[in-house]
C-alpha cells in the first residue's frame, strides 16, 4: 500500500473517530487529543489532515450531510401518496439505524446552536425542501399547504427523536434505535402524514340536510321581508 493510500486510510479512521467522539460528547468538549487518541494516531497527524478542529468538524458534517442526502436526496419510486408516505418513514428509520452517529451528531450540533450547527441545519432544510417541492410539483400535496413547515415537520421528526431519545425510551417503554422502536415510529410517522389525527367530518343524514335547508330558507325569506318593509 502507498504513502497515499495511507493517508487516506489514516483521514478516514480521524474522521470516524471525530465523528463518534462529537456525537457522544458535543463538538465544544471534545478536543483535537480527545480525537487523536480514539483514532489511536498522533494530535499531529490530525492537525496535518484537518488543520484544526474547525477543519475537523467541517469534514465530519461534510460526511454527514453526504449521507443525509443517499438516504433522502433521491426521489421517491411510486409517486403515490400511500407509498410516498410510507417510503419517508422507512427512510427516517433507515438514516437512525444506519447512521446511530451521524443521528447523534445532528442532534448536538443543533443543541450547541453555535454558527456551524445553524449552517448543518440550513443544509437539512434545503434537502427536505427540495423534497416537499417535489411533491408538489408532482401534484401529491393538497393546495395551501405551508411548505416551509411541512419541511420543517420532516426534519423535527427526524432530529427530535434524538434530542428526546431517553425520554421516549421511558415513556414507549422501548428503546427507540431497537427494530420494534424503529418500526413502531415508521408506522406512527407514516399514518400522521397519510392521514392526520382526526377523522374526517360524519356526512349529514337526510333529515339534518332537511333541517339546515328549511333553515337557510327561513333566513333568505325573512331577509327578504325585512327588506320590502324598510321599502
Amino acid at each position: 500500500m502507498g504513502r497515499i493510500d495511507l493517508d487516506l486510510t489514516a483521514a478516514a479512521r480521524i474522521r470516524e473517530a471525530a465523528l463518534e467522539q462529537f456525537a457522544a460528547r458535543g463538538v465544544a468538549a471534545t478536543s483535537i487529543r480527545d480525537v487523536a487518541r480514539a483514532a489511536r494516531v498522533s494530535p499531529g497527524l490530525v492537525q496535518h489532515h484537518y488543520g484544526s478542529k474547525a477543519g475537523l468538524r467541517r469534514a465530519v458534517e461534510d460526511f454527514v450531510t453526504r449521507r443525509a442526502v443517499e438516504t433522502f436526496g433521491q426521489p421517491y419510486a411510486d409517486p403515490s401518496p400511500v407509498e410516498t408516505t410510507s417510503q419517508l418513514a422507512a427512510r427516517i428509520s433507515a438514516f437512525i439505524r444506519d447512521n446511530p452517529a451521524a443521528f447523534s451528531f445532528i442532534g448536538r450540533s443543533l443543541l450547541e446552536g453555535d454558527a456551524a450547527g445553524v449552517a448543518l441545519f440550513d443544509r437539512l432544510m434545503a434537502l427536505a425542501r427540495a423534497q416537499v417541492d417535489r411533491l408538489q410539483a408532482a401534484g401529491l400535496l393538497r393546495s395551501g399547504l405551508d411548505l416551509e413547515w411541512t419541511a420543517l415537520h420532516v426534519v423535527l421528526i427526524d432530529v427530535g427523536a434524538h434530542l428526546f431519545e431517553a425520554a421516549l425510551g421511558r415513556y414507549l417503554g422501548q428503546a427507540l434505535r431497537t427494530e420494534r422502536g424503529l418500526a413502531r415510529m415508521e408506522g406512527a410517522t407514516a399514518a400522521l402524514f397519510l392521514h392526520g389525527i382526526f377523522r374526517p367530518p360524519r356526512p349529514a343524514s337526510a333529515q339534518q340536510t332537511g333541517t339546515i335547508n328549511r333553515g337557510r330558507a327561513a333566513g333568505t325569506r325573512a331577509r327578504s321581508s325585512r327588506r320590502r318593509t324598510r321599502r
